[in-house]
């Protein structure tokens, strides 16, 4: 059984992305993790929707990246250009920095655990699931057709 993640994060000013990036993918090799950016929260049934195209995507070998986390950052941004994905939605675009996940049940109930426990300073702000708004209708719409241009 699927399950994802949309957090935002808040890091301390000492902290890198890439660093705390590098941190979580290795302690979750099981995830699929990336912090991205965002103007504004997207809507967490939409990212929950987007990270179960990238699982089945995965499943069935049909990612739109050869990496499954380029393949989710890709469908987030709505692109097939890598260096356009970055820009819109990179950790290093602007906006606020969010963690998205993406893994089985079992895999996102070790994450969710391992964020409670960070004691690092770096604080996760798990947001709660809504229901799919038009803004992510919009996002998920864009997120699947990019699989179907293979």
């Amino acid at each position: 059984m699927p399950g994802a993640i949309l957090g935002e994060v808040g890091l301390q000013k000492s902290d890198s992305p890439e660093a705390e990036l590098a941190r979580l993918r290795s302690e979750n090799p099981e995830a699929i993790i990336q912090l991205a950016r965002f103007a504004r929260a997207p809507n967490v049934r939409a990212i929950e929707m987007i990270a179960a195209q990238t699982l089945r995507a995965r499943e069935t070998d049909a990612l739109v990246a050869e990496r499954p986390e380029v393949d989710l950052l890709l469908r987030l941004a709505g692109t097939s250009q890598i260096s356009e994905a970055i820009g819109r939605a990179g950790y290093k675009a602007g906006g606020k920095l969010y963690l998205v996940a993406a893994g089985t049940e079992a895999a996102i109930s070790r994450l969710r655990r391992s964020l409670r426990a960070t004691g690092k300073g770096t604080v996760y702000a798990i947001l709660p699931t809504e229901d799919l708004d038009e803004s992510g209708r919009e996002m998920v719409e864009a997120a699947a057709l990019l699989g179907t241009r293979r």
